[in-house]
């Protein structure tokens, strides 16, 4: 006897392979048997006539882990069938936790809903705090860099031996803990002011347990191609696994001439030469980013707070606008009509509008109000986040087609209630996945279904090492979704982004309904995914 049987359906099965009609049998958290199943019975029967029936999605790179525990039914995401998500990204993660950390730490919690205290210190303990509330999804894990640095008081670009000793240990205990690696965020504090050979000596600790080292690399503009070289330096000397995160390049920003081609065709060299390396893109146009990476290091001395209290001298300001020609470069270039404010605790009511629309109600000009909010933030600086137009319509393409690229949406679970809907209020958090589907596939003919799909599910688990997951496949873990492709729709638009997609209609992680009929059944069956 069976516990659930699919029937019926079309399995696109994660291979890019075309999609057949097929039935999938599940037996407690495993697919046993994919085929004609005619004469099989089981407890709970979907019928799945003309519809999709694939693996669940996998999100090579998502910040889950900033709003999971308030949101442990991982609302936004489980709804369009994500059903494992890679978290720990760009350099941030919540653990570890000590006395010079836990006060930015918190305040990155804050910006998302959460209350209480950081009950935990180590990695171990906060994977525990995690699975101890039971998820909906998945969780691949990674440790920040940036957040190891600032645990160990790292201020400025030199560490001492000790702090990287220190460092080194906390990278260790979090790989003994289970985590797939480490992440860098080396377009962000603190994170950008670490020397190569620091991220080296780090990444060595994870390339000792076959660990990854995901990078938001230094630079995707002017000097995109040397951020690359860097990346792969550091994966070559460290032995880690490698993992480029959304490498883009954003428009108007002083990249030269097919620059992100070439680093496209330097990372497929290196992989020719046996360098195992992978890559990401996003879904939208637009994407989130931090307020504060467009500031220059010096005004960044002392940490968020000083930071904070120097944005408020009228001296400070004149000369940063002169100086904040990073990160974000067309804000340098004045083009404000790009960038909108997308998470503040302290002006929730101008969340979504750009920074002439802030400015002409606050009867200021877009500098003034830029600065305003960070200055309002206080030790919460860093939490402060926007949403900017960042690429053309033909790169999207690019990026989307290449045979390389997982389709990953760097977002994190949102919700239509609560705090969430007031701070996580972006499509990104909503619909990016989904938005490959309906956009990519099927507006603009970018990919066909099946090979969207395999860039969603079996790439970007082989990518990280989820063996058992990513197919639809006997033997494998039985995350699948079953959706409605004519009537999938990413509901969640800019003008109305606090809205669950449609189309999806029976999500199952580890064998479990999490999603029955498109609605969430409330059951929490997800799993950290250690490395052992």
């Amino acid at each position: 006897m069976l516990d659930i049987l699919i029937r019926n359906g079309w399995v696109a099965d994660g291979t890019g392979n075309p999609r057949y009609p097929a039935d999938v049998a599940i037996r407690g958290d495993q697919i046993v048997e994919v085929g004609r199943l005619a004469g099989a019975q089981a407890a709970t029967v979907i019928d799945a006539t003309g519809k999709i029936v694939c693996p669940g999605f996998v999100d090579a790179h998502s910040h889950t882990d900033w709003t999971i525990l308030v949101n442990r039914t991982a609302e936004s995401t489980i709804r369009q069938g994500l059903t494992t998500e890679v978290v720990g990204n760009c350099g941030f993660s919540q653990a570890p936790v000590t006395a010079a950390n836990s006060e930015v730490t918190l305040a990155r919690m804050r910006r998302a809903g959460f209350e209480g205290p950081a009950h935990w210190s180590t990695y171990g303990e906060w994977l525990d705090v995690v699975a101890g509330g039971g998820t909906s999804c998945n969780l691949v894990w990674l440790v920040g860099h940036g957040t190891v640095r600032l645990a160990a008081g790292v201020s400025g670009p030199q560490a001492t031996e000790e702090q990287l000793r220190a460092m080194e240990a906390f990278v260790r205990e979090a790989m003994e803990a289970g985590v797939h690696g480490m992440s860098t965020g080396l377009e962000f504090e603190p994170g950008r002011q670490a020397p190569t050979e620091e991220i080296i000596r780090l990444a060595k600790v994870v390339g000792k347990y076959q660990g990854h080292y995901a990078s938001h690399i230094r630079n995707r503009d002017a000097q995109l191609q040397a951020a690359v070289e860097e990346f792969l330096e550091i994966v070559r000397r460290s032995g880690a696994i490698g993992e480029v995160s959304h490498l883009n390049v954003r428009h108007n920003t002083g990249a030269p001439e097919g620059a992100w081609q070439r680093a496209c065709d330097t990372i497929e060299e290196a992989r020719t030469r046996g360098l195992p390396v992978g890559i990401d893109t996003t879904p939208f146009l637009d994407g989130e980013g931090q307020m504060a990476a467009i500031l220059p290091p010096w005004v960044r001395e002392g940490g968020p707070a000083a930071t904070a209290e120097r944005l408020k001298d009228p001296q400070v300001r004149a000369r940063l606008r002169t100086d904040c020609d990073r990160y974000w470069r067309f804000i340098h270039r004045g083009e404000w009509h790009r960038v909108r404010l997308v998470s503040s605790t302290e002006f929730p009511e101008m969340i979504g509008k750009t920074f002439i629309e802030i400015g002409q109600h606050w009867g200021k000009d877009p500098w003034d109000s830029f600065f305003d909010v960070l200055a309002a933030a206080g030790p919460k600086l860093d939490a402060c986040g926007m949403v900017g137009r960042l690429f053309t319509e033909a790169h999207m393409a690019a990026m989307v087609r290449h045979p390389l690229f997982s389709l990953g949406v760097d977002g994190a679970c949102s919700r239509i209630d609560g705090p969430l809907s007031r701070v996580r209020r972006h499509p990104i958090n909503f619909a990016g996945m989904v938005h490959f589907l309906t956009w990519h596939v099927r507006e603009k003919g970018f990919l066909r279904l099946e090979e969207a799909i395999r860039k969603m599910t079996s790439l970007p688990a082989t990518s990280f090492g989820l063996h058992d997951r990513g197919l639809v496949r006997a033997g494998h873990k039985a995350d699948v979704v079953v959706f409605d492709f004519d009537r999938l729709e990413d509901v969640s638009t800019p003008e109305n982004p606090v809205a669950y997609v449609k189309g999806v209609e029976h999500v199952l992680v580890n064998g479990v309904p999490v999603v029955q009929n498109g609605e969430h059944t409330g059951a929490r069956p997800g799993r950290n995914l250690l490395r052992h």
